[in-house]
Parts: C-alpha cells; sequence; structure tokens
C-alpha cells in the first residue's frame, strides 16, 4: 500500500508541475463513491471469566461506501473540507481462540467525520492529460465501528459479537479532478485513499456454543487499515 500511495504520489507531482494557472475559490460540495479492500485486522486477545484466550486476525471481502463533503478552496491551491463517509464490508473468515481459519457471517460497519486539507496542483494544459488537476491531502478525524451480527464459527463452535467502539482516524488522499466541459463549476474526481484507525478496539460479545456452553467474552482488535478508490463529483458555487 505504501509504494502504491509513494507511486500515485509521485504521478501527481509530475502531471501537477507541468503549468500555470490560477485555483479554483470558493466554497464546494463533494460526493463519491468507494470501492475498499481492508487489510486483515489483528485480534490481539480475548478476555473471559477464566483468563485471556490467544487472538489472531479477522478478514473481510472488499466493501464500499460514500464520502459527502462541504468546502472551501483557497486562492493559494489549498481546500480545507468537512467530511461525513460511511463504509460497509462482509467478513469471511477468522481466527481467535479455539476457532482457526473459521467461517465469519456479519458486516464491518464505519462511520466517520473528517477534517480534510488538500493541495490543488496546477492543471496539465498538454497531451493526453490535458485538463487533469492532481491534487494531495489528509485528514484526522472521529470514526464509529461496529461489528454487526458477526458470528465465527465451526461444527463445535460458535462465537457472536453485536457491538460497536470509537477510534480516532487519519488518511491520506492521492488524486485528480477534471472539469466537466459545458457545466461550469463541476468536476468529476478519481481519489486512492488509505485510511486507518489510531487506537485499538474493543468489541463486547458472547461464546455462543462451546463444550464449556455459552458465556461473555471481550475481543480487543487492531486495525490494519483500507485502501480505497472514490470517484465522485465536486460542485463550486
Amino acid at each position: 500500500m505504501a509504494r502504491l500511495m509513494i507511486l500515485a504520489l509521485a504521478a501527481a507531482t509530475t502531471f501537477g508541475a507541468v503549468t500555470t494557472a490560477s485555483a479554483e475559490t470558493g466554497p464546494y460540495f463533494a460526493a463519491s463513491l468507494s470501492y475498499a479492500h481492508l487489510d486483515d485486522a489483528d485480534i490481539r486477545g480475548i478476555d473471559t471469566s477464566f483468563g485471556r484466550q490467544p487472538g489472531g486476525y479477522i478478514a473481510a471481502d472488499p466493501g464500499y461506501g460514500v464520502n459527502l463533503g462541504l468546502g472551501y478552496g483557497f486562492d493559494s491551491n489549498w481546500r480545507a473540507e468537512l467530511e461525513l463517509n460511511y463504509r460497509r464490508a462482509n467478513y469471511k473468515r477468522a481466527t481467535a481462540g479455539a476457532l482457526t481459519d473459521a467461517d465469519t457471517d456479519g458486516s464491518f460497519r464505519q462511520t466517520a467525520v473528517f477534517a480534510n486539507l488538500y493541495y490543488d496542483f496546477q492543471p496539465v494544459d498538454g497531451g493526453i492529460f490535458a485538463g487533469i488537476t492532481p491534487y494531495v491531502g489528509g485528514g484526522v478525524g472521529w470514526a464509529h465501528i461496529r461489528w454487526d451480527k458477526v458470528q465465527t464459527f465451526n461444527a463445535v463452535e460458535r462465537v457472536g459479537h453485536d457491538s460497536s467502539d470509537n477510534a480516532a482516524a487519519a488518511q491520506l488522499m492521492v488524486g485528480f479532478s477534471y472539469d466537466v466541459p459545458g457545466a461550469e463549476g463541476l468536476s468529476i474526481t478519481t481519489e486512492l485513499r488509505h485510511t486507518r484507525l489510531l487506537g485499538d478496539l474493543s468489541f463486547k460479545g458472547r461464546v455462543l456454543e462451546s463444550r464449556f456452553g455459552s458465556f461473555p467474552i471481550q475481543t480487543d482488535v487492531k486495525d490494519k487499515g483500507r485502501t480505497e478508490i472514490n470517484i465522485g463529483l465536486r460542485r463550486r458555487f
């Protein structure tokens, strides 16, 4: 992921250095859809009434999301933005406690608010990339994470979680915009983004079926981040 972001940043700075043009200023509204790859999260351990049990990982299928933002462009090529986003992905497999590479149902859901800062490079004025404006950005925010009806199971044991936790988060963005011909103030945006939670998470759950019966647990999780492709529109006012 780090190599991909570095290559994208290098491309943005190279294409953005071609020409000099005035920055687009004023307020704007942005909306985009996301396709996300979630890195496997680390399960640090499971607390029970009879001691801490070993952890492992939990893996998810690629997910989707939506981003909504209100921002303002300054004549120095900087943009400040407040963003609300939502992510969802379905879990597929996990290892923790007595379960190893076990089937997993349920979903990861994230609702987050970010304060973002972007820098728009100068638009490219020639070649096949003419009219494209590369940009880079970063943001910090607060995320609410829910394990929604998550169950991990094999033939003899079933563990369930249906709870949530909160954590600070940060993200990096590299992308480009293209002004739609004949639609003043409207741009198409394409973006590569990496988001990561900055704190550990704890989810309350329950062993539903096992040779020891049913009992409550708490699962500690370390987020490893998600990398996304976002495609959307930005409308300047």
